[in-house]
């Protein structure tokens, strides 16, 4: 939370300090609706740590825009390998290993609600710090072992059953979005016509993730950055 409080106070500090800064071109007008793709990487912090790994990811959305407000679903896609391989902490009276993950990775899936403001614009380029709700799924195999002697009599462990499994975890997201625009043109759509701008957008981004189930329980924080083509129409205005 501490982490939270001053990453907010930084977004509220720089609108002020930097709308000066604002060309003459100003913002684009009214409404518009737009989407995104694109990839990125992320690394957990604090616990989480403990259980997996970085990793690469791919991203998509849709937003909806009005003057410098923006409202975007983002969703998420990313498989981290794992550092734990029993991460129930499932042992036998001996301590040996009663589960075992049975995948190399966990396949995560992220679904996010941002709003966001743009507090500055100069030539091609634009910054909309955005706030938000984060829903992350994790989702893997997971082995249940059985220790039985072969035929030479040595106690080795056996693959009793494989159950699919899963963790989830809500709690709040913040990022950068810094677009640049790579042009404009206009596009008939139906009896009308409308606006549509390209840029790619580099977005940094921590969110927060935490899963009481495990033992230990972990929590941290996923940090990371994508980079992503987006699309914007505007109904023409002229």
């Amino acid at each position: 939370m501490k982490q939270t409080f001053i990453l907010l106070v930084a977004m509220m500090m720089l609108a002020p300090a930097v709308m000066w800064g604002q060309d003459s071109e100003s913002l684009y007008r009214g409404w518009g609706a737009g989407f995104q793709v694109g990839v990125g990487g992320k690394v957990p912090t604090g616990s989480l740590g403990d259980d997996l790994k970085g990793c690469s990811l791919f991203t998509g959305g849709l937003a909806v825009e009005n003057n410098r407000a923006r409202l975007k679903i983002d969703l998420t896609y990313s498989q981290p390998s794992f550092k734990n391989d029993n991460p129930y902490a499932v042992y036998d009276d001996q301590g040996r290993n009663l589960q075992l993950n049975g995948t190399a990775s966990v396949t995560s899936l992220d679904a996010s609600c941002h709003l966001g403001y743009t507090v500055w614009r100069n030539g091609r380029v634009k910054v909309t710090p955005c706030v938000g709700v984060n829903f992350n799924r994790l989702n893997w195999d997971m082995n249940h072992i059985k220790w039985e002697a072969d035929d030479q009599g040595e106690v080795k462990p056996q693959i009793d059953n494989v159950t699919d499994v899963h963790e989830t975890s809500t709690s709040w997201i913040a990022s950068m979005d810094i677009d640049i625009r790579l042009g404009g043109k206009f596009v008939s759509l139906g009896n009308g016509s409308c606006h549509y701008t390209s840029s790619v957008r580099v977005s940094p981004f921590i969110t927060h993730a935490g899963y009481s189930n495990l033992s230990p329980s972990v929590k941290g924080n996923w940090i990371g950055i994508t980079l992503s083509y987006t699309g914007l129409f505007r109904p023409n205005t002229r």
